[in-house]
């Protein structure tokens, strides 16, 4: 990750950076020659120059051919948009001048029209190559959904036919219309997103609720989602006392099924392996080693998308479990001096530990925080928790046994509730108090500081205190250093 990151700096001709990194390779080299571990030192280059090779790779494979006057192109609608008087269309199964290819189209269409998911639309039209990286930041959404080329027209020079849903689709849309018949179209939306992680049918304005009142992890699927998830199904096959090989195979499945129906999002890639990493563990009787699987899950995603390394997404994704697993145990032995329910201190320290990891990655990409975002995630997580558990198994009965759709008005209720809350404490203007914005230096340095605060550090709270003093300090140095050169 961090040979990636400062490959863009290279490409940014970012010269602090490059010293920085430099400075930070030495000082590894004489602790390494003192430990006599020069082949780690070795192997840690190696593995930072492919993180370097990564980057250019990447962006290579993103960026593709320059076109310079109209093409023909025919695409599947797989993702729509709702703006003021247009839409922007995203296009899969591409053929441009009748050729296949592997990548979608961002289309953007003025105008007053209705179009179904799944259309297949005929244009002419100019092609602009994607900037994802520009001064307004990463832009994700085009990378995430291999968007390297976009276009603009009008719905009168377009051709619409009728075409087809993916199995996936099929299903997300079956789910959320049988949600409308029942309930209202805000939670409708809103369930599906929590669910599958698809925010194409979610208000807007329901989704600045939870980013503002910062609960907006709820609505990304992810680790959560799986726990729960797996935990049923164990629970489950424990019963039916099903050969342990045969569980872990129809965990595999069902797992990746499920990660299939969410469109394989970040989140839900890395609890998917995570979980499949443990539960192979059991199987085959081996220790569970938490860092080194949560690492083993960040190479694997990156050897298919290095780009994610800028993903907002991928990172608050990847620092909140980090931080679930350094911080937890400490944060939970601090509380249990003061005499909590071990019930309350597990909660606690959990929703601790995941603010924690959300803030210096907030830092870069939201610049506030909400002094209530504590107390309403230590009261709605659990509560979400439930309400998802609940949503998985009653939805799928009530399609089976229309009769029992009444039962859905009970989640309605349990979501409005949240959203409520969020939407009261999102609305506190005051309550959001501004953050000091973080760069890729310091937010490297706050990381390495979580750690070094852990129990997987073995000196003494003095000289943890000193150490991640030091650290955070030549974080900040850092950071004024590349400011200024």
């Amino acid at each position: 990750m961090l040979g990636i990151i400062l490959a863009r700096q290279i490409f940014n001709l970012s010269f602090a950076h490059i010293v920085l990194v430099f400075a930070g390779f030495i000082c590894l080299l004489i602790l390494f020659i003192k430990t006599k571990n020069i082949k780690r030192f070795i192997l840690l280059i190696v593995v930072f120059l492919v993180g370097v090779v990564y980057f250019f790779v990447g962006t290579s494979v993103f960026f593709g051919k320059n076109y310079e006057s109209n093409v023909f192109v025919s695409g599947r609608v797989c993702a729509i948009y709702d703006g003021n008087n247009y839409k922007i269309l995203t296009l899969d199964s591409i053929q441009i001048d009748g050729d296949k290819k592997m990548f979608n189209i961002s289309l953007s269409v003025s105008g007053e029209f209705e179009i179904e998911l799944g259309s297949e639309v005929f244009f002419e039209g100019k092609l602009n190559k994607v900037e994802i990286f520009t001064q307004d930041g990463y832009k994700s959404y085009y990378y995430k959904n291999n968007t390297p080329y976009k276009s603009n027209t009008t719905y009168e020079n377009i051709i619409v036919r009728k075409g087809y849903l993916k199995l996936d689709e099929k299903i997300r849309q079956y789910f959320t219309k049988f949600l409308e018949k029942h309930l209202s179209k805000e939670m409708s939306g809103l369930i599906t997103t929590v669910m599958f992680g698809d925010k194409t049918t979610l208000n807007p304005e329901i989704d600045d609720a939870y980013m503002d009142s910062g609960m907006a992890h709820l609505l990304a699927v992810s680790g959560m989602h799986i726990v729960l998830i797996v935990s049923l199904i164990s629970y489950i096959l424990k019963k039916l006392k099903t050969n342990k090989w045969l569980n872990f195979f129809l965990l595999f499945i069902l797992l990746l099924f499920f990660t299939y129906l969410c469109d394989w999002a970040p989140s839900i890639v890395r609890a998917l392996i995570m979980s499949l990493i443990f539960y192979f563990s059991l199987v085959v009787g081996k220790k569970y080693d938490k860092l080194n699987s949560l690492g083993l899950c960040a190479i694997i995603i990156l050897i298919f998308k290095p780009l994610y390394v800028f993903d907002a997404g991928f990172l608050l994704s990847f620092a909140c479990v980090f931080c679930i697993f350094t911080l937890t145990k400490p944060i939970k032995n601090q509380l249990i001096k003061f005499n909590l329910n071990p019930k309350i201190s597990n909660s606690l320290s959990l929703v601790i530990s995941v603010q924690i990891g959300l803030i210096p990655i907030l830092t870069v990409y939201n610049n506030n925080f909400n002094v209530f975002s504590l107390l309403i995630n230590l009261i709605c997580v659990p509560f979400f928790e439930f309400a998802f558990m609940l949503t998985f198994i009653s939805v799928p009965v009530c399609m089976i046994l229309p009769f029992l759709s009444f039962f859905l008005k009970i989640l309605e209720v349990m979501y409005a509730g949240v959203t409520l809350l969020a939407n009261f404490v999102g609305s506190l203007s005051w309550a959001n108090l501004p953050l000091y914005a973080f760069n890729d230096v310091l937010v490297i340095s706050s990381y390495i500081s979580i750690f070094t605060f852990s129990n997987y550090v073995n000196l003494n709270k003095n000289y943890k205190t000193i150490c991640v003093c030091l650290i955070m300090a030549l974080g900040f140095f850092c950071t004024f250093l590349t400011s200024v050169i």
